[in-house]
């Protein structure tokens, strides 16, 4: 069921926004979904399951990029959104029919990245947190977030990348040296 994000709820956001755009927001303001844990969300243990935290981010991000006024451009160029890594930490868990609210933010980016925090909470606080490492591909690779975001917010300059981003890309690259 967790296809459903992928096939029915982003179509549906991207045609939505081309008829009666989302409000836009600024460049590192969060975006809020209101959600609710549904029963194909949920595992055995009848809470959210790990995987469809995935999928709601995926949808989040999504969201993002529209309220953000960036989804226009990145379908006309045709460019793909690709995930680099998914760093997700677990508090709390969301039983079935619970409310939350994903909170997705831009943090900041270099020359190749995109960096997101991720956030749940439910009615008793903070559920997960997660940080997300994106990028666009054009037809020639990796496409700029500086160019990306100057479609947009002309002028804008990135945070300075903070330590625990540094950090996770040094285990990432150290656990990927000399794999094939």
């Amino acid at each position: 069921m967790s296809h459903f994000t992928s096939f029915v709820k982003i179509p549906w956001l991207v045609l939505r926004q081309t008829i009666k755009p989302l409000p836009y927001i600024g460049a590192f303001d969060a975006d809020v979904l209101r959600l609710r844990v549904g029963l194909s969300d949920v595992d055995f243990n009848f809470h959210l399951n790990n995987a469809r935290y995935l999928s709601v981010m995926d949808y989040g991000r999504m969201h993002l990029l529209a309220r953000g006024g960036l989804l226009k451009p990145i379908l006309k160029e045709r460019w793909v959104p690709i995930v680099g890594g998914v760093w997700i930490t677990y508090r709390r868990s969301l039983a079935l029919s619970a409310p939350y609210e994903l909170a997705t933010r831009l943090v900041c980016w270099d020359s190749r990245w995109f960096y997101m925090e991720q956030t749940f909470t439910g009615t008793n606080g903070l559920v997960a947190v997660g940080w997300v490492k994106g990028a666009l591909l054009g037809p020639s690779g990796a496409v700029s977030p500086q160019s990306v975001l100057e479609l947009v917010r002309p002028g804008i300059v990135s945070p300075e990348l903070p330590e625990s981003i540094v950090m996770l890309n040094e285990l990432t690259r150290e656990k990927l040296q000399g794999a094939r």
